[in-house]
């Protein structure tokens, strides 16, 4: 099981949180605001209170042992450069930091800091792909022209099986996962995402409605499956 530490339970903080804890990692959540720790109850594992930017504070919290921390203080850009600093001074594994303009990314690139998450950029630049691109809900770039896609199955997909469908041959790539979404029989509001997949499908597994499909391919062929009806 990974380990890690959320330190600043803010909006980010906390869903970033929730997402770690639902795919099997440990949390540990620290925040100087107690209510905010409260409000993290259920999307960590513990919960700290204390001043992260007091040095002695963090080195008595065994930070080496975990994985990872991630350091989301809002408000003053200072603090979190603070902490992240402080962090690195340390010898922590792994420092992720949440920035909050381009000019704290070049700060937090000039003290040696080499994950920053920038949300804001980030999550315009994915969504501008994905609403560029017909039937595409999300997507991934990996190495030379493959991506992963999330796409809705074409209607001509639906109720048949994969291997009828020859994807491979007919567009050259393959189905990672099927996605199943509200008004499947297989969805369950209660699971986490991860639990309302599929992963592998066999080539007998039937394309259902209300659905989504994980593709790996070239982006140009998955491109044709996007555009289809």
């Amino acid at each position: 099981m990974q380990k890690y530490a959320v330190i600043g339970l803010g909006n980010f903080g906390i869903h970033f949180a929730k997402s770690l804890k639902e795919y099997g990692s440990e949390v540990t959540g620290i925040d100087i605001n107690r209510e905010r720790l409260l409000a993290a109850q259920g999307h960590t594992h513990h919960q700290i209170a204390g001043d992260a930017t007091d040095r002695s504070f963090l080195q008595s919290l065994a930070l080496k042992e975990l994985d990872g921390v991630l350091v989301s203080v809002g408000g003053d850009m200072s603090v979190n450069i603070l902490i992240a600093i402080a962090l690195k001074e340390m010898g922590i594994k792994r420092v992720i930091v949440c920035a909050h303009s381009e000019n704290h990314c070049k700060i937090l690139e000039h003290i040696g800091v080499t994950e920053i998450i920038f949300p804001q950029r980030d999550i315009a630049a994915r969504i501008g792909k994905t609403y560029s691109m017909k039937n595409v809900l999300d997507y991934i770039p990996l190495a030379g022209e493959y991506v992963v896609m999330n796409i809705h199955p074409p209607k001509s997909f639906i109720g048949r099986n994969i291997r009828d469908l020859q994807i491979g041959a007919r567009f050259q790539c393959q189905i990672l996962g099927i996605k199943f979404l509200e008004g499947n029989d297989s969805w369950n509001p209660d699971a986490p995402e991860w639990e309302n997949m599929k992963i592998a499908p066999t080539a007998n597994d039937v394309i259902p409605e209300h659905s989504v499909l994980l593709f790996l391919g070239r982006k140009s062929d998955l491109l044709k499956i996007q555009a289809m009806d």
